[in-house]
């Protein structure tokens, strides 16, 4: 199914602008018929029962009139799509079970035509730029190719998202000097075209090549040879831009310009610089934040990337990347356990706001500004703006997907939360993979997760997967199953002697030793230095000792613990959801 827009009947629901329309015409809904409405829709045409609906809409909260909730979203959302309750075609009841939506169409593919002739309404073409070929004979221009790669996937990434998805930059790379055909590459991330390029030089002269391949038959619907004006390296990355740009979408060139324009700094070597730094922080950003925590994960990637983000700026102070690069590594780290909230997310938002001064329309310095809202702010609504500004600069930008996504999951907008994160995962299938697997664990669908991503004949999963799959084992009481993920997952960071005492701590004695190590090791941390008072609270919570629990996380509310805006969907207070103490505690938080 198309994630983004779903027909049935002479409806359409777009899920991304959370918008019904009938016969053309919007049909405004309430949050609450609208979330069950995107829940049934999700499913393709599949029952949906009533316990389901509670979990989704109400994070099973069994204190709620759920019931009648349910009965009058159901109500309502006829209403909407004037089907008749006394015999329903569209909104199926199906007696003591639940719920389906019928009558659902099967997306169409896209027009075997080039990206820039997608009609207007159809589903978006995906694209992605492979690595640029280097046939200058000189290896020291490699790096070059890889800029021009990387500009040519971000000057399309920020075209318009009803005609084109970019696939993300850090799933392209895996491709360099692959032996996979066109053929293979695309039914791999399920692509309608690639870009492919290649950098040659005659004497002085730059010769650029840029070829649009249609996968579907791999004809080569567009060529051009690009020959720069310019001399110097950030203006052949301008010029290259801009050529893309008009000739794959002619309409919307001059508009993106200006924007264009503004990427790029006025010194090569803070480009550079700032390119290794994102490298560096992508390595290490997508592990879980709390399993990092607990488990002491090394932060060399991230504070290598500091390094790299303090050169750019330096190299040029006017480079507003740079300082989103610094906003993203000062606020990562906290939320990753490393600093206070206090020592990291003011430098984050300052670091933010400069970015927003030197270039007010670009996307990364939205995200980074959301980013400082959602964690530290704890303010929901401000933090959803600047993270749908974001997407409206830049529709295949995958972090601000992934991190709006958890922003919905966390204030219970959980349709809307899946189809962002799913969405992050198809832009950058390898540099977010798990994300999905994430979504379900804010959900809480530890089950889901299970079966979906550990069943028999499974393939080996990322560090991320092996994360959630022992948060997954563990809530569901299966501690051996639990214990194997987790040194699955210590292992493919890196971390060998944490995976072997971990197994040897089970091996004497089971779950309860493996989680008093878990306590033991924080309290030695905390002697040397910060250590979260969060991580405190949930691993007391694990032990089953509510009074250590509550007495951790009043001290994480005291000094605004960044994961706390995520309460309400973690995992290890799932047993005291429903008490009064812990739901004030969650008022506090979520307003």
């Amino acid at each position: 199914m198309n994630a983004r827009l779903v027909k049935f009947a002479d409806c359409e629901l777009d899920i991304e602008r959370y918008q019904l329309r009938r016969a053309g015409e919007e049909v405004r809904l309430e949050r609450l018929p609208m979330e069950l409405l995107i829940l049934l829709a999700s499913r393709d045409g599949e029952l949906v029962s009533r316990a389901d609906m509670v979990r989704a809409l109400w994070g099973g909260n069994l204190y709620r009139d759920t019931e009648n909730g349910i009965n009058t979203a159901v109500r309502k959302i006829r209403v909407a799509l004037g089907d008749d309750p006394s015999s329903p075609r569209v909104l199926i009841t199906v007696k003591g079970k639940g719920y389906r939506l019928d009558g659902i169409e099967a997306p169409s593919r896209a027009s075997p035509d080039a990206a820039a002739d997608a009609p207007a309404g159809g589903p978006p073409a995906r694209l992605m730029v492979l690595p640029f070929a280097n046939v200058t004979g000189d290896a020291a221009q490699d790096d070059f190719c890889d800029a021009l790669a990387n500009e040519a996937s971000a000057t399309l990434g920020m075209l318009g998202p009803e005609r084109l998805v970019v696939i993300a930059r850090t799933t392209a790379a895996r491709y360099r000097g692959s032996s996979k055909s066109i053929a293979e590459i695309a039914r791999e991330l399920s692509l309608d075209y690639v870009l492919e390029g290649s950098l040659a030089r005659e004497g002085a002269r730059s010769r650029i090549l840029a070829t649009l391949v249609r996968c579907a038959d791999q004809t080569q619907v567009w060529s051009r040879v690009h020959e720069p004006v310019a001399q110097g390296a950030l203006d052949i990355l301008k010029e290259l831009g801009a050529a893309l740009a008009a000739d794959i979408t002619p309409a919307i060139a001059k508009e993106r310009e200006a924007l264009l324009a503004r990427r790029l700094p006025v010194d090569p070597a803070a480009h550079d610089a700032y390119l290794r730094g994102r490298y560096f922080w992508y390595r290490r950003v997508h592990f879980d934040a709390g399993f990092c925590a607990h488990h002491a994960l090394s932060a060399e990637d991230f504070f290598r990337s500091r390094r790299y983000f303090d050169t750019a700026v330096e190299r040029d102070p006017t480079y507003a990347l740079g300082y989103c690069g610094l906003s993203n590594y000062y606020g990562s780290t906290v939320v990753h356990g490393c600093f206070a909230p206090d020592e990291g997310w003011p430098i984050a938002r300052a670091m933010a706001e400069r970015a927003l001064e030197l270039d007010p329309a670009l996307p990364e310095a939205h995200h980074a500004m959301a980013a400082v809202h959602y964690f530290y702010d704890w303010d929901w609504r401000r933090a959803e703006a600047g993270f749908r500004e974001a997407l409206r600069l830049n529709p295949s930008h995958p972090e601000s997907h992934r991190l709006y996504a958890r922003l919905l999951l966390g204030i219970g907008r959980d349709s809307e939360g899946y189809a962002a994160m799913a969405r992050a995962e198809k832009i950058d299938p390898y540099g977010f993979q798990g994300s999905r697997a994430f979504g379900l664990v804010l959900a809480g669908k530890h089950e889901d997760i299970v079966r979906e991503y550990f069943s028999p004949g499974h393939r080996e999963q990322s560090p991320l997967v092996y994360q959630l799959l022992a948060i997954a084992f563990e809530v569901r009481g299966l501690f051996e199953a639990a214990t194997e993920s987790t040194v699955e997952a210590l292992t493919g960071c890196a971390e060998a002697i944490a995976a072997a005492t971990v197994r040897s701590r089970w091996e004497a004695g089971g779950y309860d030793a493996v989680l008093q190590g878990h306590l033991d090791d924080l309290r030695a941390r905390q002697r040397s230095g910060y250590t979260s008072p969060l991580l405190l609270a949930e691993t007391f919570a694990r032990l089953s000792a509510p009074d250590e629990m509550f007495h951790w996380l009043e001290r994480a509310l005291a000094e605004r613990s960044s994961r706390l805006v995520e309460l309400r969907t973690n995992p290890w207070f799932e047993r005291y959801r429903t008490t009064g103490k812990f739901r004030a505690i969650v008022k506090q938080i979520v307003q």
